[in-house]
């Protein structure tokens, strides 16, 4: 029950948007931007809501990401309930009377003030502060010196998948104009090499690789023969391998690191496996055939995944 109820948080986290903790903009921007992508995509594949809705789903789970990471932040909504303990409610149908005791004006600027802590607070103190090596133990002296003098110290795993989120969004940006697949498609590769470095950082551990080692062949021994054949362009080709081997070392390392570190870790193998399987209706849009179902299945398979490995950052400042 615990490993479902920990797979269920980003969902969570959405349905429960006043006094979930943590409490999370990014997830319901996401959640609230993929429908009206899927929308736009099936309406029109070229309509410029494309270019609208895809970064700001994008941008969703790198603020998820950012919300994640605990800090000494509270959130300014807790504060805007008369009584005297946070606003509470036991069901979904008390969200309205929670929202009109709040009153929309005092809604909208606690979600103003979260963006602006997420963007100009969190964001530069992940990028500034000083890495430790493990997420549970500071390695280097310069960490350890740093903790004493009393200052933030992230975990390499925290920095490295927040470049992936970073790859990604740039990614997903990329790939929006026809021109910009192989560009996006190295985006993606660079991005799924932090990932790995992240995974690799947090543990490893022998007969966790070996769980996925079965899963990554099983479907290399399908896909290569079936998507490698119908690229035509050696440029392409060899980036699209390059791209596979990279991928399937993601999700060897994810299995890896399952039996390392502390909480969270069914997110991280299942994100990394819902991330690669939205990559095989990427190349199926791409190689194979166009259909807006793969739009359908591989966009939310993909955020999913991002909001997935996001929550892995809980816990992971020292």
């Amino acid at each position: 029950m615990d490993s479902i109820h920990a797979l269920a948080q980003p969902l969570l986290d959405f349905v429960q948007p006043i006094t979930l903790s943590p409490y999370n903009l990014g997830v319901q921007i996401t959640s609230l931007a993929l429908p009206c992508l899927l929308l736009v995509e099936s309406l029109n594949s070229q309509s410029r809501g494309r270019y609208l809705f895809k970064p700001l789903a994008s941008l969703g789970f790198i603020l998820a990401a950012l919300a994640y990471i605990p800090t000494s932040y509270t959130h300014k909504l807790f504060h805007l309930s008369s009584s005297s303990s946070p606003t509470s409610f036991a069901t979904l149908d008390d969200i309205p009377k929670t929202i009109a005791s709040i009153g929309l004006p005092n809604l909208f600027a606690a979600y103003i003030a979260d963006l602006r802590h997420l963007l100009f607070s969190v964001a530069p103190t992940v990028l500034s502060a000083p890495s430790a090596a493990t997420s549970f133990a500071v390695s280097s002296s310069s960490a350890s010196a740093a903790v004493a003098a009393g200052a933030v110290v992230y975990t390499t795993y925290t920095k490295a998948m927040m470049l992936a989120f970073g790859l990604g969004f740039l990614g997903d940006v990329l790939l929006i104009p026809k021109w910009g697949f192989l560009p996006g498609l190295v985006s993606f590769l660079l991005g799924h090499a932090a990932f790995m470095v992240a995974f690799t950082f947090h543990g490893q551990d022998a007969a966790g690789r070996q769980l996925g080692i079965g899963l990554v062949v099983a479907v290399a021994a399908v896909v290569g023969p079936w998507l490698l054949p119908k690229i035509k362009n050696k440029i392409m080709r060899g980036a699209v391998i390059a791209y596979m081997l990279v991928i399937s070392g993601m999700v060897l390392t994810a299995f890896g690191s399952i039996n390392s570190g502390r909480d969270h870790l069914p997110e991280r193998v299942v994100g990394a496996v819902m991330f690669f399987l939205s990559d095989l209706f990427v190349a199926r849009q791409q190689f194979a055939t166009k259909s807006v179902f793969n739009k359908w299945i591989g966009l939310p398979l993909y955020y999913v995944a991002q909001l997935l490995l996001a929550s892995t950052l809980r816990g992971e400042r020292i």
